[in-house]
């Protein structure tokens, strides 16, 4: 009798040893967008990082921009038993059927950077993006309070652009009523790419007979296609234009005065918040929210950072103080 209570004793130590010392590894997918664009190189670096120190172990697709790409990696993840899914979306209009599968799979779904619509996800962390496009715009009306604008769209499948444009059409349209600012164009360049930028910017130059005064651009990528127009027509310095992400070229496009501003997202406070998040969830964990946004299917618990205005005279003290670009590199 005593001798089975000794074994029954070790057998609740090993199960609660088990249960502590040797604690699940928590198996985050993360389904990436497009590796291509510098700016998801850092996203990924970061927040993989952050996660192994946390003790999980993460495996990292790149759709390329395809959105049936993006389906058959969120499949392969789910056939592989992740616990988490983090989802950049290609386009967050199309997943809401993959993620119900996830979801009956028990797995938890994160929205990174961009919202996830008319799907069952769990979480969502980003910045507030209605606010980027309106430091993109007011840095532009500070400098050209009147004259034709062209707006430059980012890809017309990705949420944020949208709620760029929203931002950026709080500050533009009491001046368009006005009269004081014209809208001679407005395009959205698919994927966000810089050669679809170009295109569009070298249309609207021959459109207007190159009379245009600033263009609202949504990102850099975006911006850099656009200044390379401007430059081909001897107008890259003359023409205000804003961008977003504070690429590397995009700040030394701004040094060279052919670029007005940026719009900064401390990167990697959002990588290292969204790899807390997501082990937390991948444990059953409730994180902290301090928003809740309308995906059209339910209000999703978010988290929103702020982003930061960048231009000639605040480089030093926001993307080199952050270590976010060397010095040396600019």
């Amino acid at each position: 009798m005593k001798m089975n209570k000794i074994i029954l004793s070790a057998c609740a130590a090993l199960v609660l040893f088990s249960q502590s010392g040797l604690a699940k590894e928590i198996k985050i997918g993360m389904a990436i967008d497009d590796l291509r664009l510098e700016r998801w190189q850092k996203d990924r670096d970061i927040f993989v990082a952050k996660a192994k120190t946390l003790g999980a172990d993460v495996f990292v697709q790149s759709a390329n921009g395809n959105e049936e790409t993006q389906m058959a990696q969120i499949e392969n993840m789910i056939n592989r038993g992740v616990d988490v899914l983090v989802i950049i979306p290609y386009n967050g209009e199309v997943l809401s059927n993959v993620i119900a599968e996830a979801r009956r799979e028990g797995i938890k779904v994160l929205a990174y950077d961009r919202m996830i619509n008319n799907a069952d996800i769990d979480f969502y962390i980003s910045f507030d993006n209605e606010k980027v496009g309106e430091l993109q715009a007011q840095s532009l009306v500070d400098r050209v309070p009147q004259g034709n604008y062209f707006l430059m769209g980012g890809s017309p499948v990705d949420n944020n652009a949208k709620l760029f444009r929203a931002g950026q059409m709080k500050v533009l349209n009491p001046l368009i009523k006005d009269g004081k600012i014209k809208v001679v164009g407005d395009q959205w360049a698919d994927g966000w790419l810089p050669e679809n930028a170009l295109k569009i910017m070298e249309n609207a130059l021959t459109a207007n007979n190159n009379k245009i005064d600033a263009v609202v651009a949504s990102n850099d990528a975006t911006a850099g296609g656009a200044v390379q127009a401007l430059s081909a027509q001897g107008l890259a310095g003359k023409v205000a234009i804003s961008g977003q992400d504070a690429d590397l070229a995009a700040i030394k496009r701004i040094e060279a005065g052919t670029q007005t501003m940026t719009v900064y997202k401390p990167i990697t406070k959002l990588a290292n918040d969204a790899a807390e998040i997501a082990v937390q969830l991948g444990k059953g964990e409730t994180p902290k929210s301090n928003a809740t946004l309308n995906n059209g299917k339910k209000e999703v618990p978010s988290y929103l950072l702020t982003p930061i205005q960048v231009d000639k005279n605040n480089i030093e003290s926001t993307v080199v103080a952050d270590g976010f670009h060397k010095k040396s590199d600019l």
